[in-house]
């Protein structure tokens, strides 16, 4: 099996090292939510194989996804009014491209692949979990109108600072954590997710210090409960399971 990953930047899946709209594993620089993605494949497994060092990683960046934009005009959003806003088409057509690279790459490979599409929510506290909820199932929409089953949206709310800030912060790690998903995804409010993190970490917040962190399994990911991680983690795991299971078929 296979791990095609997107994401928006170095501080979240990661980039090609040297830049590059598509990369695999031998250049391809993790991020912390890389390293996610990968520990909890190794969770839903049951066996101790990473996906990230042993060259079964695949990426593409944002620029790749809006070039290889799929014609709108073929399979349209199903729903668009109240509860889908039409700035939600931006998370459906990007997990519509990404699914159409999985698809090519399971081909390519002669293996399943498994496609993880990295978002930030960037909510505000006001939007609610409404907007939070649209914005995700534009992303399994977007996956499903290209047939394909293996695509996992993983989409923090409002970032994933906050998922970070819940097992980083040193005076209650992993408490009462669900509340972070109410703050301003706004990182110039006075007291941004990201000015909390870097004071929670001593100022050792770059991409490549988090990254550390969480490969060194600094984050106990299974100990945090917050709704937005809470749907990643399962999609991952039905996902997976589902993949696994087609391939001891095959």
């Amino acid at each position: 099996m296979h791990l095609l990953l997107s994401g928006e930047g170095p501080s979240d899946i990661g980039v090609c090292y040297p830049a590059a709209e598509y990369c695999q594993s031998e250049n391809f620089k993790p991020g912390p939510m890389a390293w996610l993605a990968d520990q909890w494949v190794e969770r839903c497994q049951g066996y101790n194989l990473s996906h990230l060092e042993s060259g079964l990683v695949h990426f593409v960046n944002e620029k790749y996804l809006a070039k290889n934009k799929p014609d709108p005009a073929k399979k349209a959003m199903r729903l668009r009014g109240k509860r889908t806003p039409g700035e939600t088409a931006y998370y459906f057509y990007n997990a519509r491209a990404l699914a159409k690279r999985a698809i090519s790459l399971a081909h390519e490979v002669d293996d399943q692949v498994v496609a993880v599409l990295f978002r930030d929510a960037d909510g505000t506290a006001s939007a609610g979990r409404g907007e939070w909820q649209a914005k995700y199932d534009s992303m399994l929409e977007g996956f499903e109108v290209e047939g394909f089953v293996y695509g996992v949206a993983m989409l923090p709310q409002p970032k994933s600072e906050a998922w970070l800030l819940c097992a980083l912060n040193p005076q209650s790690p992993y408490q009462h954590c669900a509340r972070l998903e109410e703050e301003s995804g706004n990182d110039k409010s006075p007291y941004s997710l990201k000015s909390q993190l870097d004071v929670a970490c001593q100022g050792n917040t770059s991409a490549d210090q988090l990254a550390e962190v969480v490969q060194a399994g600094g984050v106990q990911w299974e100990k945090i409960d917050m709704p937005s991680l809470s749907a990643f983690k399962s999609r991952l795991e039905e996902v997976v399971a589902r993949a696994v299971k087609r391939k001891n078929q095959v």
